[in-house]
């Protein structure tokens, strides 16, 4: 699925750097997209909630992280802005 890029302001290899995130290892025997879909069968509703939440919060400093540019990078702007949380 491709993001509509009018709307938004991503790089054009945004997916691709998602998808290699959420596929990673994420341990020594499994994949980080094996976490989160079992996770997604937590029958608990608050326990799902709070887990969403962290799996977006993780997706979102990632994504921050691996978008600075070099120029940023070279400045020394690793924090997210306050107002994005």
């Amino acid at each position: 699925m491709k993001m509509n890029n009018t709307d938004w302001n991503f790089s054009d290899d945004a997916e691709i750097q998602f998808q290699e995130w959420f596929n990673d290892f994420y341990g020594d025997f499994s994949f980080r997209s094996e976490h989160f879909f079992g996770d997604c069968e937590v029958k608990d509703e608050k326990t799902l909630k709070d887990l969403m939440y962290k799996w977006i919060h993780a997706s979102f400093v990632t994504g921050f992280e691996r978008g600075r540019t070099p120029d940023e990078l070279a400045q020394g702007h690793s924090k997210i802005p306050q107002d994005a949380l």
